[in-house]
């Protein structure tokens, strides 16, 4: 949104000013989500806690102390006092901004998910700068959203080891190098990316994302130890849920130069129920890996349809370099290092520009590196200078925005629409009391934010592997006028 500068300050410009200017002057952001330390002083906080006391309902007190609140990661509290910002202005974006962090500070990272994906709905032309940071956000949220899967699938594998895994669901571990020239090491990422892409055109079959099982191989630290064998590749099978793993490994070879060898595991016992190879220059890589999968299809009496051996026969690239750089980024992306994924993604796409899969991969990485070192004071007041701020205010202070909120219009409809957060909550519509941060139900529609019990899984719509498993209930009532 371009905001107005002719004839002199607007309303609601001036107020939206007022709301940026407002969250500069605040903390400076906790350790989660870039920039510096906490810079808020216990005295600091105990004269917001009573100005709040004096003005329990005032958005602009309550959002300073939220912003507080946050910087010394008492993420609950911050979210208390979000709430009655967003009782009174329901459309606050810098509210909105700072509840997505919060959510993320308490591990509830779908609520957090629902919370960015609905700023960048609410603009219908955000800036390229509000864009940017809220895209890195997701993107950030996905890698933390597969780390908390990992770690919960790993603390429930005893239970997991007793459910059989969904039919058809195949995972592909990382291949293994075992060669010599250091360079073609990040090609143990991309090969594993190619066969992904190529076993998922077969419609029977289900494909866990490659993120997700890197991310668990990293928290068992598997894939640095070298430890790539039938019997953790049926262990992480079944941890992500799948029935089969693919593994693998590649090397120079004197007669051929470059040879790969696959196998398909059960992880229901280890048994090795397919194995396919290929030898070629390297040059030839994308033949190489084409037939190491036909093969193994092949040998799982998968019949293709001419569609998808037509599909799966394509080529993301028909540059080499082009593909071992793509295959850098992936490897720097897993590390967390988007700064080197970016350039990595970058270079690949300069050598081939329709190298579609690098050119998307550049973007996420650099709006990740965004995201990761923005501090939180800066996300929100760039969030809110892209949407203004929201409805009137609560008394007892100075008034954030001029929009009203419609009738019946709940703080979670504003913030959280169309979306399950994590926890359980029956949602009122609220008006703000006189005791502090208490909310008494009204009539209209729900309004009470979820609860600060952390999520312990993803909710990813597409996520393959462990079961979601919501840990409460959402009862959203609406009520006639």
């Amino acid at each position: 949104m371009t905001l107005p500068t002719a004839r002199g300050p607007r309303p609601g410009v001036r107020q939206l000013a007022l709301a940026c200017a407002m969250v500069l002057a605040g903390c400076t952001g906790g350790a989660r989500s870039g920039g510096g330390p906490a810079t808020v002083s216990p005295a600091d906080l105990t004269a917001l806690e009573t100005e709040r006391s004096q003005h329990p309902t005032d958005p602009e007190v309550n959002l300073r102390l939220a912003r507080a609140y946050y910087a010394v990661q008492r993420y609950a509290d911050a979210r208390g006092a979000l709430q009655v910002v967003l009782v009174a202005q329901p459309g606050n974006t810098s509210a909105r901004a700072y509840l997505g962090l919060t959510y993320e500070g308490l591990e509830q990272y779908d609520s957090a998910r629902a919370v960015y994906t609905r700023l960048l709905a609410d603009q219908p032309s955000p800036s390229r700068a509000v864009r940017r940071l809220l895209d890195g956000r997701l993107a950030l949220l996905t890698r933390k959203e597969l780390q908390q899967r990992a770690r919960f699938a790993i603390a429930r594998e005893s239970l997991l080891v007793r459910t059989p895994p969904d039919s058809n669901t195949i995972a592909v571990m990382p291949f293994r190098y075992t060669g010599a020239d250091s360079s073609l090491r990040p090609l143990e990422r991309g090969l594993a990316a190619l066969v992904v892409t190529d076993l998922s055109r077969v419609r029977r079959l289900r494909l866990v994302e490659r993120e997700q099982l890197q991310v668990l191989l990293d928290e068992l630290q598997l894939a640095a130890s070298g430890r790539v064998d039938p019997a953790t590749g049926a262990r992480s099978g079944r941890l992500v849920g799948a029935s089969e793993v693919v593994e693998g490994q590649f090397s120079e070879v004197p007669t051929a130069n470059f040879r790969v060898d696959a196998s398909v595991v059960r992880a229901s016992d280890a048994v090795i129920a397919a194995t396919g190879s290929g030898s070629d220059k390297l040059l030839a890589l994308f033949d190489i890996e084409k037939t190491v999968v036909f093969q193994l299809l092949d040998k799982l009496a998968i019949t293709l349809t001419p569609g998808e051996r037509s599909a799966i026969s394509e080529r993301p690239t028909h540059d080499i370099q082009a593909f071992l750089l793509y295959s850098r980024g992936l490897e720097a992306r897993d590390r967390g290092d988007f700064v080197g994924a970016s350039q990595a993604f970058q270079a690949a796409a300069q050598r081939d520009p329709g190298f579609s899969a690098a050119a998307q991969d550049a973007q996420s990485s650099q709006a990740a590196k965004t995201a990761t070192t923005t501090p939180a004071a800066e996300v929100a007041a760039t969030v809110g200078g892209g949407g203004g701020g929201g409805g009137g205010g609560g008394g007892g202070g100075a008034v954030v925005g001029t929009t009203s909120p419609a009738p019946n219009q709940g703080t979670l409809t504003a913030a959280i629409n169309n979306a399950v957060p994590s926890g359980a909550a029956k949602l009122e519509a609220t008006q703000p009391t006189t005791k502090g941060t208490t909310t008494t139900p009204t009539n209209g529609t729900i309004q009470q934010l979820p609860p600060t019990d952390p999520n312990r899984i993803c909710e990813g719509a597409s996520c393959a592997g462990v079961r979601s498993v919501l840990t409460g209930t959402i009862i959203i009532i609406i009520k006639r006028p």
